[in-house]
């Protein structure tokens, strides 16, 4: 898997950013002039605005009652923010499966036409405290660092993790590179004392659980009796 560290959510020139930072804010803009659509909104998420990077936030606004031009541009914006590939507060959604780690990292990274790296680091219960965009692939990336995976889980206070990247191929068959990369990781976890619960591939409408498929990764490093 090559890909490199990315400082901010999205490698882009500065021309790119101006342009979609300028559209945001008009997005934004027009969001604000719209006559009690912020009291329409808490409604629909029930007082959890991290439903706003989960599923079709559009569908249930309209079905809510909000006009369809006001949920598109809901759903644009927060596309627009890109504030789920960084520090957001998850509340305790439970990761407890690759279905349930897939249901999270889909909507994301689905039709990326990027590679990208995420970590969802979890609590004691697998309570989901956070996901992390790490890496950002490029055709001439370096090969991905441990440590900076490692990193926001240990400083975050989480106590286990799953890692979970796209193919934008949409083929979702783990790579050679992908098996070594978790293997590495499954040692360097054990190490810390940090629960690797799985890494996911997520192709086009398709997902791979890496640790379903080869289980005997995690066995293999596995510590003595």
């Amino acid at each position: 898997m090559s890909v490199i560290a990315a400082e901010s959510p999205a490698v882009e020139s500065t021309i790119e950013a101006v342009e979609r930072d300028r559209e945001l804010l008009n997005a934004i803009e027009v969001l604000a002039e719209i006559p009690g659509l912020s009291d329409q909104l808490f409604r629909v998420l029930k007082g959890e605005p991290q439903q706003l990077f989960h599923g079709h936030i559009g569908a249930r606004l309209s079905r809510a009652g909000v006009p369809a031009d006001a949920s598109a541009r809901v759903h644009r914006v927060m596309q627009a923010l890109g504030v789920a590939t960084a520090w957001w507060p998850m509340g305790r959604q439970r990761v407890q499966s690759p279905a349930d780690l897939a249901a999270l990292a889909t909507p994301l990274l689905g039709r990326r036409e990027q590679e990208e790296l995420h970590v969802a680091v979890v609590d004691g219960r697998n309570g989901l405290l956070a996901l992390h965009q790490i890496y950002v692939g490029t055709a001439t990336g370096t090969s991905v660092r441990i440590a900076e995976l490692l990193r926001p889980v240990v400083e975050g206070g989480g106590v286990g993790f799953a890692l979970v990247h796209n193919h934008p191929s949409g083929d979702p068959e783990p790579s050679e590179e992908d098996l070594r990369l978790t293997t590495e990781v499954v040692a360097a976890a054990r190490l810390l004392d940090l629960e690797f619960l799985d890494h996911l591939v997520i192709g086009h409408g398709r997902w791979v659980s890496i640790r379903s498929q080869r289980p005997a990764i995690w066995a293999a490093t596995a510590a003595p009796d």
